[in-house]
């Protein structure tokens, strides 16, 4: 029970992250420039802001190669690179305050994979007029589904289930 409160509460601070302030990105920036060249990597990172604004993280020729490994399995150690980031950012800005970080957008590649998902979806829904389950995803991406749905005229989304397990459901919109 205690690994799944602390499952929910790390969804929830990725959501929080994916609407930082200027501020928090700017300062953010700074605090993983430093980190990133103290652990020997020689790399750009840009403040993306949009509907999830990030911190990314690009290389050039063999840096590129070794960022690989800041994301990990399943961008586990991206996960941690953010944690650690987000600590750091927090005391200097003096509260609780985070900031999402993405490697060679391998967030914002699993974004637009999730955007084409729900599209597909939403295309199968309005033909069948029957309603579709995705597979279950954090609360990061099932936000970024929503999100790409959320002006669709003929299909509504709903967030369904129990962490770890919750998942999205795709229905017809009532006419």
């Amino acid at each position: 029970m205690a690994a799944a409160r602390g499952s929910v509460a790390a969804e929830r601070a990725e959501l929080e992250a994916a609407e930082a302030s200027p501020e928090a990105l700017a300062a953010g920036k700074v605090i993983l420039e430093k980190l990133l060249d103290l652990m020997g990597f020689h790399v750009t990172v840009a403040v993306e802001a949009a509907e999830t604004s990030r911190l990314n993280v690009t290389g050039e020729g063999d840096e590129r190669e070794a960022l690989g490994a800041l994301i990990g399995r399943k961008g586990e150690r991206l996960s941690a690179l953010q944690h650690l980031v987000n600590l750091m950012l927090s005391k200097e800005m003096g509260g609780w305050t985070r900031v999402l970080v993405d490697v060679e957008d391998y967030r914002g590649r699993r974004e637009r994979q999730l955007r084409e998902i729900a599209d597909r979806a939403a295309r199968r829904v309005v033909e069948t007029g029957k309603m579709l389950q995705l597979e279950p995803m954090p609360a990061l991406e099932r936000r970024w589904v929503h999100l790409a749905l959320r002006n669709h005229p003929d299909v509504a989304t709903q967030s369904i289930g129990e962490e770890p397990n919750r998942r999205i459901v795709v229905l017809p919109r009532p006419s």
